[in-house]
């Protein structure tokens, strides 16, 4: 991905933030980030989103003045909800209302396996053709 590019596209959709939630907005992004470097990196559906293969894997936006963490994967959501909370699950991510609230350890282990999760259904699918 390009650093760059990610560095300029955050910056300028960062300044439209609540002041409160810049640097928990950044400190996700940076996360996500380091968890996939190789996902392509872009603003679409009005959020910064991360894509593996143009599929969407992970994003992060404010919503309503809270965080919000979209991930397609709602099974995966739903197996880490008690270890989520303060975060409400919703159809399609997470929202919470400050960073500091939350275990960091477990989104990051929850980014993590969305990630593995996609890599070993693509390995799979490959097996299968």
């Amino acid at each position: 991905m390009q650093m760059q590019c990610l560095s300029t596209l955050t910056r300028e959709y960062a300044r439209s933030l609540p002041h409160h939630l810049r640097s928990d907005f950044t400190e996700l992004l940076l996360l996500m980030h380091k968890i996939s470097p190789d996902a392509t990196f872009s603003i679409q559906l009005g959020m910064p989103l991360f894509e593996l293969e143009q599929k969407p894997l992970y994003g992060i936006t404010v919503r309503s003045g809270h965080l919000s963490i979209y991930m397609p994967e709602t099974n995966l959501l739903y197996r880490f909800t008690d270890r989520l909370r303060p975060a409400h699950i919703g159809t399609d991510g997470l929202f919470f209302d400050c960073l500091g609230d939350m275990n960091i350890n477990v989104i990051a282990e929850l980014l993590s396996r969305a990630k593995g999760n996609f890599i070993y259904r693509k390995h799979k699918q490959n097996r299968l053709q």
